[in-house]
């Protein structure tokens, strides 16, 4: 059995484009995992997928992580980390395949992926995971991260 990390959600405020608010990013044993993909991209400018948007995106996004939705591309990946300002896929998005194996969830595969482009042009990102999750702990943090920032799309002010 491989090792299990610990996953967790965390409030995080977003400055700059298209506004200020709050969305939920992961940490991996303790590390924001974002911060691993800026090493590789520096010039990314995603955001996690948990905690912000209406309710029906939010319960979408838990559902997909948990495999309880469709995956977000044909090739079976899913993102994690999407576009700001509208989170549509085919602005670009840190994706990964996920699978329950027994009693964990396990994140592998990693890559730069946008809507419409081939499974062969994912950009892989081979310095990330696989990372292993006991399934219960992950459903939790997974669901915990419903509302965090809100309900509502970033949206300018006046």
């Amino acid at each position: 059995m491989s090792q299990v990390s610990v996953l967790s959600v965390h409030k995080q405020q977003r400055t700059g484009f298209p506004c200020t608010f709050e969305y939920g990013d992961f940490r991996i044993d303790g590390k924001r995992l974002y911060d691993e993909v800026l090493r590789q991209y520096p010039h990314m400018d995603d955001i996690g997928c948990l905690g912000f948007g209406p309710e029906t995106f939010q319960r979408e996004q838990i559902g997909k992580l948990l495999l309880l939705e469709n995956a977000d591309f044909p090739d079976g990946r899913r993102a994690l980390y999407l576009c700001p300002a509208c989170g549509d896929l085919g602005c670009g998005t840190v994706s990964l395949r996920i699978e329950r194996r027994d009693s964990q969830f396990v994140w592998h595969d990693f890559g730069l992926q946008s809507a419409g482009d081939a499974p062969e042009t994912v950009t892989p990102l081979p310095d990330l995971g696989p990372f292993y999750f006991d399934a219960d702990a992950y459903e939790c943090t997974v669901r915990s991260a419903y509302g965090l920032g809100g309900f509502h799309w970033p949206t300018p002010g006046p």
